[in-house]
């Protein structure tokens, strides 16, 4: 291949984690490709691993009896549906944006700077989702356009977006939902310089009104 016609497209690795009646951690690392200076971006792939804690007693009981764990293949989960998540959701949200340029301002405080300070918000809102006009399928995987956002519906109830913004911010999200009623949300921001610019952590509960508010 000739100089020429050779093109570096750097791959990144993005992993999120997100935890589930402290027991359960779900993990899910997106390989995303960056094409043309970053101008064009490719999902390579979307790795899910689901770890569960358990205690040294049940370990040892487990040991003892060589029973594996019971853990159902993902391909064998239930995927879920868009209209599992339309409705009225009371949303908890802490998001998180770090304050480049203060390091050097602790320095000359005293303080320790080995880690870039935070400011944290939260907030408690009511969301409200419609179903999309319309969806198509690739493969075995349901997108459908929701709020601008191309979400790719994985088995265990995972999803997961990867969405470029009008002023070029990369946002990387993904999603667990639970027949509960609970879906938790992870996302992060990234800006055209490749820093983090916020991460946002969400708690959606859906509202099971008799007669659904106006929205």
């Amino acid at each position: 291949m000739s100089e020429s016609n050779y093109y570096l497209t750097p791959t990144f690795k993005f992993e999120q984690c997100l935890v589930k009646g402290c027991h359960k951690r779900l993990r899910v690392v997106h390989t995303i490709e960056f094409a043309n200076g970053g101008a064009d971006i490719q999902i390579m792939r979307v790795g899910v691993y689901e770890e569960q804690w358990v205690s040294p007693s049940n370990y040892e009981e487990q040991s003892d009896n060589d029973a594996p764990l019971e853990l159902k293949p993902f391909s064998q989960r239930k995927r879920t549906q868009p209209s599992e998540l339309t409705g009225s959701w009371k949303v908890f949200e802490v998001s998180a944006t770090p304050i480049y340029g203060e390091e050097e301002e602790m320095e000359l405080s005293g303080e320790s700077s080995e880690t870039t300070p935070y400011v944290y918000l939260c907030t408690e809102a009511l969301k409200r989702r419609n179903l999309p006009e319309s969806s198509v399928s690739f493969r075995e995987e349901e997108i459908v356009d929701m709020q601008d956002v191309s979400v790719m519906w994985l088995p265990g109830g995972v999803t997961a977006y990867v969405n470029v913004k009008k002023d070029g911010v990369l946002c990387v999200g993904v999603g667990w939902y639970s027949d509960e009623g609970i879906n938790l949300v992870m996302e992060r921001d990234y800006g055209l310089d490749g820093n983090l610019k916020e991460v946002r952590s969400k708690s959606e509960m859906k509202r099971r009104w008799t007669d659904e508010p106006k929205s």
